[in-house]
């Protein structure tokens, strides 16, 4: 608050500065946004955060005290003396709301600015959950700096919330067992690096949320949970990570059941002895970018794979990273990879250079494949192999229609070989899209090279040959993780 209060002081002081240019230059105008209503003002000041919005209070007598007013405190502790005088700020704000006033609470507590006293603001959360049982998103942030060796999670107790629509909490440590808990409004929950208690807890806080349709979570390094269920009857979007543990638990399994999912993505790291899918979607879409971790009981790397695999033989759109494909490939040396009968659209990153061979071991587990989407990345040591020596599969000769490449073409990328090489073997080719801008090299790409892979040999009638300019951004990174 002190803080705060500084900051709005010196902004005071550079306004009157500003007021008496305006004055000297083109004359006092009216204020016309102070004449509008109390509630439109106040909608326009929770658009910012509460720092901002306290800025405002300077301006004039009529916005000296609307900053109070706004249903919506956002705060980061960084922004305060201590954390003591950040939970004292609240409860105040909390004071001068009144029980039913808040809709949306956001609070980032930097643990590396006070050392973060965790447990200073487990009673203050509590209260806030308690006295706002009207809100509508409820976010909890635990900032840390990347070479920090202790982490302490932020504990927190949830209750009935009849009107929370979205929660999204981040290294916090939840208690009880939410035997009596209930988010009947409950639509989007994000659970990243939260320790939950049990197997049960789990299971519970998803089935609290009947209608629950986009849910994240990131398991944490000190988890408990062994068995992951997710049950829910209106589901939609399913994104599941994991960070790697410091010791391997014996059982863990993760099960699905989920009819109306759609979307489902695997991330990082996997180290799960069972995965099942007892329901999803008729249609759904598949990412999975994850790193195959050992096991250290009897299961094979392959059993872990194809248990895994074996959910998505029927799933019509997949993406699947590099480093996923080339594991699974390594896994399966001896025996074929499983077959995705159902897969029509395929998006893929590859590295060419370093494994040419994956391209067609991959498509020919996919033998009615119809659109496939590529985004090339280069290995630095690798030489690449001539794809002229690699064979398509016959399976897709007359079933490719589209073909896609994401990363961008020039003179001396792989890009335009590949669209030469599938343009050579695929007879029912209908469209080809191409995407142009300067190399990573800083060598420019030539019209001519269009134009010869214009008139290279194909055997189909391609109908459809579409260029995409794309123009660089500063500090672009291929295949990066977003969480």
């Amino acid at each position: 608050m002190e803080k705060l209060f500084y900051k709005s002081q010196k902004r005071k002081r550079l306004l009157r500065v500003s007021s008496s240019s305006v004055r000297e230059g083109e004359g006092v105008g009216k204020d016309l946004i102070s004449l509008l209503p109390e509630p439109l003002l106040c909608h326009i000041l929770s658009f910012l955060t509460t720092e901002q919005a306290v800025w405002t209070s300077v301006l004039s007598s009529r916005w000296r005290h609307l900053w109070k007013l706004v249903p919506r405190l956002e705060l980061d502790s960084s922004d305060f003396t201590n954390d003591q005088v950040c939970v004292d700020f609240i409860d105040k704000f909390l004071a001068l709301q009144g029980k039913s006033y808040l809709s949306e609470f956001k609070l980032t507590i930097d643990h590396d600015v006070f050392d973060g006293e965790a447990s200073l603001y487990e009673p203050c959360l509590g209260r806030v959950l308690l006295d706002m049982r009207k809100f509508e998103r409820f976010q909890v942030e635990n900032r840390f700096k990347l070479d920090r060796v202790c982490y302490i999670a932020t504990p927190l107790t949830l209750s009935v919330c009849e009107a929370l629509v979205c929660l999204k909490l981040h290294f916090v440590k939840l208690n009880v067992e939410f035997v009596s808990l209930s988010l009947p409004c409950l639509k989007i929950m994000f659970l990243e690096d939260v320790v939950l208690p049990s197997d049960a807890a789990a299971e519970a806080l998803i089935s609290s949320s009947p209608v629950l349709e986009v849910l994240k979570i990131c398991l944490s390094k000190d988890d408990v949970v062994v068995a992951l269920r997710v049950c829910s009857p209106s589901l939609k979007s399913f994104t599941l990570k994991r960070v790697q543990r410091r010791f391997y638990v014996r059982g863990h399994s993760v099960v699905i059941d989920a009819p109306k999912l759609e979307y489902l993505s695997l991330m990082d790291y996997y180290q799960f002895r069972s995965f099942k899918i007892i329901s999803m979607a008729d249609f759904v879409k598949v990412d999975i970018d994850v790193v195959f971790v050992l096991m250290t009981d009897s299961l094979s790397e392959k059993t872990i794979i194809d248990n895994l695999l074996s959910n998505f033989s029927g799933v019509k759109d997949m993406t699947m990273s590099w480093r996923t494909l080339q594991f699974i490939n390594s896994s399966h040396q001896t025996n074929p990879l499983p077959k995705f009968h159902g897969l029509t659209c395929f998006r893929a990153t590859m590295c060419l250079n370093a494994s040419p061979e994956l391209l067609p071991v991959v498509l020919e587990s996919c033998p009615n494949l119809k659109h496939l989407t590529l985004e090339l990345v280069i290995y630095p040591f690798a030489v690449m192999t001539r794809l002229s020596t690699v064979k398509l599969p016959p399976c897709l000769v007359s079933s490719l229609e589209s073909v896609e490449m994401e990363s961008p073409v020039t003179e001396v990328a792989t890009e335009l070989r590949l669209a030469r090489y599938f343009m050579k073997n695929s007879t029912t080719l209908k469209k080809l899209v191409l995407r142009l801008n300067q190399s990573f090299t800083g060598v420019k790409h030539k019209p001519s090279v269009l134009e010869q892979l214009v008139k290279s040999p194909r055997r189909s009638s391609l109908c459809h040959f579409e260029v995409i300019p794309v123009v660089p951004t500063p500090n672009q990174s291929m295949g990066s993780d977003q969480w």
